[in-house]
């Protein structure tokens, strides 16, 4: 294939390249529950409130430096991963000798909310100065490094900012100046949350500070422009989406009419930490103009897999954003703060944490994966894993719907895309279900189920290993090759989104395939799949492209060439 079928030589030649993957508007999915959805409750969200594209797998980075993060990006395109969360950029108070484990001097005590898997207190949540974008992870121009390689494997990019605080006075070195603000002048002064605090009810949560930290007061014009010109020099950076760190501490009306409708205009998809139970507090928070961390799920899930009953996952529990907006539902099974179900002091990540990540992957939400341990992160080889994230992006789609649930497992559908079955029992699991395909075969992506048959009416048996998870899909068994519908014949598929008058365009190494011209309109079904059929040529290379329909494909699809070996890859995203 020729140089000019891969992206990179142009990516920035026209100024800042930025991808479409966290800013289209198709929905995520809604829940069901005996066929009805369960909708979004808020019906005057704000218009340009963003989504997450159906599908999108996040991985979250922490206490990596940037120059880390960029040797990791070839490993994170082979997973499939669509973006990943990093750290603020910006001169903060503390360094890597500043940090320390569980036992040591300087951790939080046994009260924190914060656990004790990874050290703390944690790097850049105490910025000293936002117009110095030289930090302790690296420094601005490595920064930009990462984003722009990033962006030419496929991934885009979510940087994380602070702008409900900035650093303590008091420092390791003694007292912290902050050359870009005044303390008496730019800072609340009613003391702290849960401490002294002077208010009460909201503006206790807005205007005292959060952990001894100073809280910004956001109605001062300087404080405005400052955060202003911060955000428009992360987006400048090529950045695609931002990380809104401590927002439920900041007042609704502020990102709503200021910070919002900023990051609107430069594009950036946003999400809010609002580290709250409360799932109206919660959309309160994403009728602003953003989407939240999920979380009462995450409550959920730590409880489910903690020995408690999969039904606290179900439809019928209701205990998350997910079950109420599930576009505006980040979900996760643990972060940087949070640790996952079954994760003790010295214990590393368990099964249960991986139970836990297969149901956010298979579930409505768009799942954020992170793991501790980042001298390694063998999650990243690990072959379950991948299979997992090919899955949740190419047949997590659609509404969900409950098929059984019981103490030990859970069986849900994407309608008509997806049967996923968990079950975190000692014993195998054997379900008779119904699904909305009937007489068909499903095969069991990731490899562990028996292909099975449903009957005339939709039913069929699973069983679903201990400990383990099935994730059924349309197909053919492997035994008559999956990737063939006949003999001597296979068919290319790719689940991706063109606008309104666009098609998918199949070309490759073929004469069937126009040996890389223009391409075979390919044709599309449900769930924005697209798909051709062609005569088996044995060994080849091919690759989608882009353009009007009953026309000819004039934008290539980014990366590698695909293969004989992967005929149902995922979408690379566009060579804009």
């Amino acid at each position: 294939m020729g140089d000019n079928h891969t992206q990179g030589e142009n990516t920035r030649a026209d100024g800042i390249e930025r991808r479409t993957l966290l800013k289209t508007s198709a929905a995520l999915g809604t829940l069901a529950i005996g066929g009805a959805s369960l909708g979004a409750v808020n019906a005057n969200s704000l218009p340009d409130r963003p989504d997450a594209e159906d599908g999108t797998v996040a991985y979250q980075y922490f206490h990596a430096e940037w120059t880390d993060i960029e040797a990791d990006v070839a490993r994170l395109e082979e997973v499939g991963v669509d973006a990943i969360w990093i750290q603020q950029p910006a001169r903060g108070k503390l360094d890597w000798d500043d940090l320390s484990y569980d036992g040591e001097y300087g951790f939080y005590d046994e009260t924190s909310p914060f656990g004790f898997r990874d050290p703390h207190p944690p790097l850049g949540y105490q910025p000293v100065d936002l117009t110095d974008l030289d930090s302790t992870l690296g420094t601005e121009s490595e920064l930009e490094s990462l984003i722009e390689t990033c962006h030419d494997h496929g991934i885009e990019v979510i940087v994380d900012v602070v702008l409900n605080h900035m650093a303590a006075a008091d420092g390791p070195d003694g007292h912290v100046e902050l050359p870009q603000f005044d303390r008496d002048e730019h800072f609340h002064d009613n003391g702290t949350l849960g401490e002294d605090c002077q208010l009460d009810g909201e503006a206790a949560e807005y205007e005292c500070d959060l952990l001894g930290l100073p809280s910004f007061d956001v109605e001062r014009s300087y404080v405005q422009d400052a955060h202003r010109d911060y955000l428009q020099r992360i987006a400048d950076l090529g950045a695609d989406g931002l990380r809104y760190d401590a927002a439920g501490h900041v007042w609704p009306w502020y990102f709503e009419y200021e910070i919002n409708a900023l990051v609107d205009d430069l594009d950036l998809w946003r999400v809010g930490e609002i580290w709250d139970y409360d799932i109206d507090r919660l959309l309160e928070f994403a009728d602003t103009g953003m989407t939240v961390f999920d979380f009462p799920l995450y409550d959920a899930i730590v409880d489910a897999f903690e020995g408690g009953s999969m039904e606290g996952l179900s439809q019928d529990a209701a205990n998350g954003v997910v079950h109420h907006d599930p576009n505006v539902a980040v979900t996760f099974a643990q972060n940087h703060d949070t640790v996952g179900p079954g994760v003790e002091a010295n214990e590393p990540e368990g099964r249960a944490v991986e139970l836990a990540e297969v149901f956010i992957l298979a579930y409505a939400g768009m799942p954020m994966v992170y793991r501790s341990g980042p001298e390694d992160r063998t999650e990243l080889d690990d072959e379950a894993f991948r299979d997992l994230v090919a899955v949740s992006q190419e047949f997590a789609h659609g509404d969900v719907i409950d098929r059984h649930v019981d103490d030990d497992t859970y069986v849900f559908e994407r309608d008509g895309n997806l049967l996923a079955g968990i079950n975190k029992g000692s014993s195998a699991a054997e379900h008779t279900v119904e699904t909305a395909w009937s007489d068909e075969t499903l095969v069991d992506e990731t490899g562990s189920g028996e292909t099975v048959t449903t009957d005339g009416s939709g039913q069929v048996t699973i069983e679903i290993p201990s400990d383990g998870w099935v994730m059924y899909v349309p197909g053919e068994d492997d035994d008559d090759d999956e990737d063939n519908g006949e003999s001597g014949e296979m068919t290319l598929q790719m689940t991706v989104d063109v606008g309104h008058g666009d098609s998918v365009y199949f070309t490759g190494s073929t004469d069937e395939l126009t040996n890389w011209g223009s391409g075979v309109e390919g044709t599309w079904t449900e769930g924005n799949v697209w798909e051709v059929t062609i005569d088996d040529p044995g060994a080849f290379e091919w690759k989608t492209r882009r353009g009007p329909s009953d026309g000819t494909g004039d934008v290539w699809e980014h990366g590698a060439n695909h293969d004989e070996t992967d005929l149902h890859p995922t979408h690379q995203g566009w060579s804009e």
